[in-house]
């Protein structure tokens, strides 16, 4: 199987900045999300933070709402993570993985996840 280098994928697109193991997508608004990109054998998992502990204690009901917001999710998820921040999570199969459908998944992720982050706390914090 020949699978191509998601940072190859992300090369030459302006909206796009290779950093490491991670992609920072310009939004729009001058907003910004970061996107950590890993690795396995199969497949490419991207995890964005939506919000850290400390911007989520005076927000009621997070869990909840990142429960709400699932539901009408296509291609990503919300949840609480071990450390206790919310995170948006896809991932893609590096099998038949397109240069196309993986941009697309980057900045969908990235766009939901600053959506979701500027919906609850009012920042560009990520």
């Amino acid at each position: 199987m020949n699978v191509t280098d998601w940072r190859q994928m992300c090369k030459e697109e302006n909206d796009i900045e290779v950093n490491g193991n991670e992609v920072i997508v310009k939004c729009s608004d001058e907003r910004r999300h970061r996107i950590l990109i890993r690795e396995t054998e199969d497949a490419y998992e991207l995890t964005a933070i939506v919000a850290h502990p400390a911007l989520l204690r005076g927000i009621e009901n997070v869990s909840l709402r990142a429960w709400q917001r699932n539901r009408s999710m296509q291609l990503l998820g919300f949840r609480l993570d071990n450390r206790g921040r919310l995170v948006g999570e896809t991932w893609a199969p590096k099998a038949g993985l397109t240069r196309g459908e993986f941009l697309l998944l980057i900045r969908r992720l990235a766009a939901e996840c600053d959506h979701f982050e500027y919906h609850l706390t009012g920042k560009d914090e990520e």
